[in-house]
């Protein structure tokens, strides 16, 4: 196996992993992913949000409504641009990421009950490592869209 072919493979467990992780954790949830990155990132746009999120505008729109209706999330006018408005997470919202977290910890640590230590240690700082290099590439251009 090549190094081409063994990323796509990791690549393709991760989402298996991402998948799977869904579904024990029902907190793991659009909601939970759009509260997480106002807690990483802060206040910001809802345009802004949707980019981190790589998902369309109006899913985002749609998530902040309703988080929004649960005390979840605040929004106030933008004060460098009156036909836009920042979101920021509440405390309610964090403290439901919080729960979530701890939620998918706890499927995390079960699932890996068997596994000896130094491979817990090893994954988590190869995982972090990852993290890291990932965080340190330039960012790449959008593919060009094929013809018509």
């Amino acid at each position: 196996m090549d190094d081409e072919q063994a990323i796509a493979s990791v690549l393709n467990h991760l989402g298996a992993v991402g998948d799977l992780r869904r579904h024990l954790v029902p907190q793991a949830t659009a909601r939970v992913a759009v509260l997480a990155a106002l807690e990483r990132h802060g206040e910001m746009r809802v345009v802004e949000l949707a980019e981190h999120l790589l998902v369309d505008m109006s899913a985002v729109s749609r998530q902040l409504s309703h988080a929004q209706q649960d005390g979840q999330v605040a929004r106030r006018p933008n004060p460098t641009d009156g036909r836009s408005c920042l979101v920021s997470v509440t405390a309610d919202g964090r403290r439901l990421v919080a729960a979530a977290r701890r939620q998918s910890a706890e499927q995390l640590t079960r699932a890996t009950a068997s596994w000896e230590r130094a491979d817990l240690a090893k994954f988590a700082e190869l995982v972090d490592r990852l993290r890291h290099d990932l965080e340190h590439l330039p960012r790449a251009a959008p593919p060009a869209t094929a013809p018509s």
